[in-house]
Parts: C-alpha cells; sequence; structure tokens
C-alpha cells in the first residue's frame, strides 16, 4: 500500500507528491523485506554504488548530492567492516562476480521550501543486481519530516546515519551474523 502526501505551501506555485512507502520493510525500520528477497541480501560480496541524489530545493538548504554522497561512503565504510567497497557503479561484465553478489545503497532527498519552513522525504533503497546494470531492491526505508528551513539538513544527514545502520542490521542478520554497536 502507497500513502501519497501531497504537501503545498502559501506562497509557493509548486505542488509535490511525496510518496511514502508502507511496505513493512518501510513501516519498520531495518525490517526484513517479503518472501526469499530478505536472504538474497546476505548473499552480496560487495557495494559499487553507493550515492546520494537531491531534488527540489535541497541545493537551496545546502544539501548538496556530492557532500550527502561523500557522508554516506563514509558512513557506509564505517559499518561494512569486512565487505568490499568499490565504486564502479554497477557490476563488470567482465567480473568474477555474479551480478546478485554485487549490492548498491542509493537515497533520495526531496525537499520543498526555502523560506521559514521546509518539508522533507528522505527515501532509501539497498539490494543487488539481477542482470548487470539491472538493481532490485531488496531493504527500503523512507522518512516524511518538516522543520525550519536551518535544522533541516541536519535531520536529513542525521537520518541517513541511522538508515544506513539499520541497513547494516538488516544485512548482518541476512548473512548470519551478529552486529554488535
Amino acid at each position: 500500500m502507497r500513502l501519497f502526501v501531497w504537501v503545498c505551501w502559501v506562497g509557493l506555485i509548486s505542488l509535490t507528491a511525496i510518496s511514502l512507502d508502507k511496505t513493512p520493510a518501510a513501516a519498520e525500520p531495518g525490517a526484513a523485506p517479503r518472501g526469499a528477497s530478505f536472504a538474497e541480501l546476505g548473499q552480496i560480496k560487495k557495494f559499487v554504488s553507493v550515492a546520494a541524489q537531491t531534488q527540489g530545493t535541497a541545493e537551496k538548504l545546502r544539501l548538496r548530492s556530492g557532500e550527502l554522497t561523500d557522508v554516506m561512503r563514509a558512513l557506509f565504510l564505517k559499518s561494512f567492516p569486512g565487505v568490499a567497497f568499490e565504486m564502479s557503479g554497477g557490476p563488470s561484465a567482465e567480473g568474477p562476480e555474479r551480478p546478485r553478489d554485487v549490492g548498491f545503497f542509493i537515497c533520495e532527498v526531496w525537499t520543498v521550501g526555502e523560506e521559514y519552513m521546509a518539508a522533507y522525504h528522505l527515501d532509501c533503497n539497498a539490494g543487488s543486481y539481477a542482470t548487470l546494470r539491472t538493481p532490485v531492491t531488496l531493504w527500503n526505508w523512507s522518512i516524511l519530516g518538516y522543520g525550519p528551513k536551518d535544522d533541516v539538513p541536519d535531520a536529513i544527514r542525521k537520518g541517513l546515519q541511522n538508515m544506513i545502520e539499520e541497513f547494516s542490521i538488516a544485512f548482518y542478520k541476512a548473512r548470519g551474523e551478529g552486529v554488535s554497536r
């Protein structure tokens, strides 16, 4: 089931639809997706894509894709010890690994508003590749919030950190390994 939230700001001409996925994986942080796909998470041997993408007024709120991606990659390296991390953008056709052994973690940051208040939607997806360059989402978590425009960048960074930590817990559970913090 998908819940659509319409955000309309007085004085702004834009009307933005923000989708908040209410599947069990999104409703409860770190929850396992349905079916056998959760086991597929444990098959990932390396990650080749960890990135943030910004939309809406994010740039005006000092949220830049490159900077958020750098923060995510540093957090990712810390949260996934012993897991290879190669920023190639996707599985290699010549590589010895199967596409399902290659993982990704992508987050979209959408913001609306740039005056006093701003709304944000942070949506992170992780998974593996079914075939070369075809991603299959195995884990998803979304955050929807709002606040003073000066507080939104810190809320987004904290949200990214929490999502990476929750994904690492789900990832190591899928591999049958305990997680110690």
